[in-house]
């Protein structure tokens, strides 16, 4: 009998890992997913890799009391923060985005001229460019912090010409750069995929990090023991805000969300 029963841990600030929640449940079935917003403290973007990373271990914290199989940080910002100040050491995988998004990037490049748009907080680390030219040393890398963009999405205003604009601001300098690949290196960013398409234009390869983190998942939760695919969601801040405006953004049906603030 496996070790552990098909239980992931994730979190994310706020709506943005509902990104990644999807595309687990798509490669996956039975498996059970317990997922933690900080909504009590989006954004993460501008705040010290310090406080995040404080946030980031007090969530893992919680989420190991429901005995998962792994632990996905669907947040760039968190993985930027461990990155800098160090991993957390945990009896279960704990599975980030930068690593998966780059290696996925390295691979769809075609003339070496990678974009990366995220957080400032992100961009400021540097963690993406490190990673992708530990993979593929020629590479060029051209990073945008686009901090508007995580409040769009988690104030439901991702359909608007607010959002449109925003993102095409962001993408110019990628644009100029000649980027044939960007990383969406925050994952509410895919939230937002169909304006920078439209921004970016149909040579650009977009890549979506947390595609390639869930895959990684997929394979960990592969050898261990199904469940019935029940998803629970807890929150920091108002469960009844976060249950309207995931369920408007995902296309689930979320209604149970508890609230349960950080020790």
């Amino acid at each position: 009998m496996p070790a552990h029963k098909r239980r992931l841990g994730m979190f994310d600030s706020g709506l943005g890992g509902l990104t990644v929640l999807s595309s687990v449940r798509a490669l996956i079935g039975a498996t059970d997913v317990c997922y933690y917003a900080d909504t009590a403290h989006v954004p993460y973007g501008d705040r010290e890799l310090a406080e995040v990373a404080s946030f980031a271990r007090r969530i893992i914290n919680r989420l190991l009391e429901h005995e998962p199989g792994a632990i996905v940080i669907a947040c760039g910002t968190t993985c930027s923060a461990f990155d800098a100040l160090g991993w957390p050491q945990i009896p279960v995988p704990l599975i980030g985005l930068v690593e998966p998004g780059a290696r996925v990037a390295c691979a769809a490049t075609t003339n070496g001229s990678i974009g990366v748009v995220a957080t400032n907080a992100t961009v400021k680390s540097g963690v993406f460019e490190r990673k992708i030219v530990e993979i593929r040393p020629d590479a060029i890398v051209k990073s945008v912090g686009a901090p508007a963009l995580v409040p769009i999405v988690e104030s439901g205003h991702w359909a608007t010409e607010q959002a449109r604009d925003a993102v095409t601001a962001c993408c110019a300098g990628l644009v100029k750069a000649q980027c044939d690949t960007v990383i969406l290196g925050c994952t509410h960013f895919p939230h937002l995929i169909a304006w920078f398409a439209a921004a970016l234009g149909p040579g650009v390869r977009i890549v979506d990090p947390g595609v390639a983190c869930a895959q990684d998942a997929a394979r960990i939760l592969a050898r261990m023991e199904p469940l019935t695919g029940t998803v629970s969601f807890e929150v920091s801040g108002d469960p009844d805000a976060f249950a309207a405006t995931a369920t408007l953004l995902s296309g689930m049906r979320i209604d149970d969300v508890k609230q349960s603030t950080l020790p």
